[in-house]
């Protein structure tokens, strides 16, 4: 289901407004000049209207944005992919929108992953997000100390840098929507600490300087991506959880393959922490 139209189509809004006009013309015709007649009695007042009960909150929405930064290895829009489908799983309901710059033979019929592309629907999200959603946020790349790299079709464009990608998620957090952020890449615990917020988790696949099994991805995905979203029977687990069989999963395959540790981060927010440790499937299809 895409995110980026409106919630309310412009057809719909103009059929509104004209039915709203069309209703007060009417009933600007229904009031008619009174005949000359002899006075009557002035009706009794009318009780005072009871205040309306305000309309019931609308049902809360899972908002699934998946990014794959880099043209320069197949795992990252697999990865995207992969986690698409791990959200579809937990909520077929759920809002999914998918940017990413494709590896050579790989399809080109999403989006381009852009640091205007990524700030545009950032904030769309924004503006549609409400406090009762829940929206989920994976970046899967190559990256360097402190910033995601970015490339398409082989040339590199402008990085998203943490306070890009800090500023975009602001308009959420002030909103306070719950927010999952998960960042496949090298160095990404580096955008740990200007990521915290209240309402946040964020998971990333290594500490502030370590690089992720050599930065090297020939697979089908990157292991720390594979290792959360191909997870069997995680629905039952919370966020926490997941993410500690997550780490287990990569510390594993580091030994079997004699790489240095990648040391997966997880933070969690302190107005984060009672749905962190909630089962999945019941944070992720919000109420």
């Amino acid at each position: 289901m895409s995110l980026l139209p409106s919630p309310t189509s412009p057809t719909r809004r103009t059929l509104g407004a004209a039915l709203l006009s069309a209703a007060l013309v009417l009933a600007g015709c229904a009031t008619t000049t009174p005949k000359t007649a002899a006075p009557t009695p002035a009706p009794a007042p009318a009780p005072a209207a009871q205040p309306a009960s305000p309309p019931p909150e609308p049902p809360g929405r899972v908002i699934f944005l998946g990014f794959a930064l880099d043209s320069q290895a197949k795992a990252f829009r697999n990865d995207v992919l992969l986690a698409d489908k791990w959200v579809s799983g937990i909520d077929p309901n759920a809002l999914r929108i998918k940017l990413a710059n494709p590896a050579s033979g790989q399809p080109a019929d999403w989006p381009q992953a852009t640091v205007e592309n990524f700030t545009l629907v950032m904030a769309k999200t924004a503006e549609v997000a409400r406090p009762r959603d829940r929206v989920l946020l994976f970046v899967s790349g190559h990256s360097n100390p402190g910033v995601l790299n970015i490339t398409v079709d082989g040339k590199h464009r402008h990085p998203l840098t943490p306070q890009i990608l800090g500023d975009a998620l602001a308009p959420l957090a002030a909103k306070q929507v719950p927010t999952l952020v998960v960042i496949s890449a090298c160095y990404s615990g580096a955008f740990v600490e200007p990521l915290k917020a209240p309402q946040r988790v964020v998971l990333t696949a290594t500490d502030a300087r370590r690089a992720a099994f050599r930065c090297r991805y020939d697979g089908d995905h990157t292991p720390f991506a594979q290792a959360l979203f191909g997870q069997d029977g995680v629905a039952d687990l919370p966020v926490t959880a997941w993410m500690a069989q997550a780490q287990k999963a990569v510390a594993a395959q580091e030994k079997r393959r004699k790489l240095p540790p990648s040391l997966p981060q997880i933070f969690v927010g302190a107005e984060a922490q009672a749905w962190a440790g909630q089962p999945l499937r019941h944070w992720l299809p919000a109420p």
